[in-house]
């Protein structure tokens, strides 16, 4: 697992603007949930990132101090398009809802290298899902609250409230208290499930923006590309991200990662190999992560874990844990407890 060691998961703070004004409501201090983070005040900034992993322990820092096993969901609703920065700003302006998603998860790269976004084909429904595929010893619940409120945010303030989800995934265990969860959209909630995120039906991906302006939605897009191929643009990072909700689709092969990239496999081959790894790598980083992931969580089985993972059995996913790990998926998630 030597390769995603190289970099650092980066998560922009804009999200954590509100942070502060929340808290005092439970009468806790910033400085409380920051502590031992690594991140002070003054970086709760939009122009700032900060490590995925200090973004993930002071959503969780929050939660225990406050009390509210809800709070991800809290301040995912205070989050509007304006936080996703010049993303929002094109989403607001492109033609319909499935275009302003579409821009979403291309663009969402830009905002996150921990988690990726992604819209997945469910029979006749979509789903907007999100995963997280930094290798971080701490559970995400929080995160996957947050993100969670912040699509049903989105969706609605895109169409002015017209489109609302049909009904809510979750692969965290089943809260204590699940009606702040079930009153997000006034819709069915699932918990324990294989993939977090809202299902829409595919007809309302029609549906037109009132905002829709395609003159200041192609010049902010055209913007956005050439920061997402920009100097610093590094192959292994997109191929993580697309990695995540790809082999939830059985489509991790490197021909259709390659294909996502658009550039032939030997290309991606050749330029992952110029900065130190391997697609294989990368794959195995990827599935170890979010097995860790789901065996934190708690609410998944082995044979649900490896089925997620794209792996034709569970001795299979098995095998490949104990090889990572040293140890198999039951025991490494004995040994967490409630990490």
């Amino acid at each position: 697992m030597t390769g995603h060691d190289k970099q650092i998961a980066r998560q922009r703070a804009a999200s954590l603007i509100l942070l502060p004004s929340l808290l005092s409501e439970f009468g806790v201090g910033l400085d409380a949930v920051l502590e031992g983070t690594g991140v002070s005040g003054d970086q709760l900034r939009p122009d700032v990132f900060i490590p995925y992993t200090s973004y993930l322990a002071i959503l969780a820092n929050a939660a225990a101090l406050t009390g509210r096993e809800d709070f991800g969901l809290l301040l995912g609703r205070q989050q509007k398009l304006a936080a996703l920065g010049p993303l929002g700003r094109i989403m607001r302006h492109a033609a319909t809802l499935g275009d302003a998603l579409a821009d979403f998860t291309k663009f969402q790269i830009n905002n996150s290298t921990g988690g990726s976004v992604y819209l997945m084909r469910a029979d006749r429904d979509v789903i907007l899902g999100y995963g997280v595929y930094d290798l971080t010893d701490r559970g995400s619940a929080e995160m996957q609250d947050m993100v969670l409120a912040v699509g049903c945010n989105l969706i609605s303030e895109l169409t002015n409230g017209a489109i609302t989800p049909e009904e809510i995934f979750l692969s965290r265990s089943t809260p204590k208290n699940p009606i702040p969860y079930r009153r997000l959209a006034n819709c069915p909630v699932r918990f324990e499930q294989t993939q977090t995120g809202v299902l829409l039906s595919a007809s309302a991906l029609a549906f037109a923006l009132p905002e829709a302006d395609m003159a200041l939605h192609d010049q902010g897009f055209a913007n956005l590309v050439s920061v997402l191929e920009g100097p610093r643009a590094e192959t292994s990072s997109y191929v993580r991200h697309l990695l995540r909700p790809m082999l939830m689709m059985s489509r991790g092969g490197m021909e259709d990662v390659a294909g996502r990239l658009g550039i032939h496999p030997r290309a991606m081959r050749r330029r992952l190999q110029q900065e130190g790894t391997t697609f294989e790598a990368i794959k195995d980083e990827v599935r170890y992560a979010v097995a860790r992931q789901l065996l934190l969580l708690g609410a998944l089985n082995i044979t649900d874990i490896a089925l997620t993972l794209d792996y034709s059995s569970a001795s299979s996913f098995v095998h490949a844990f104990r090889r990572w790990s040293g140890m198999s998926p039951g025991a490494w998630r004995e040994s967490r407890g409630d990490a």
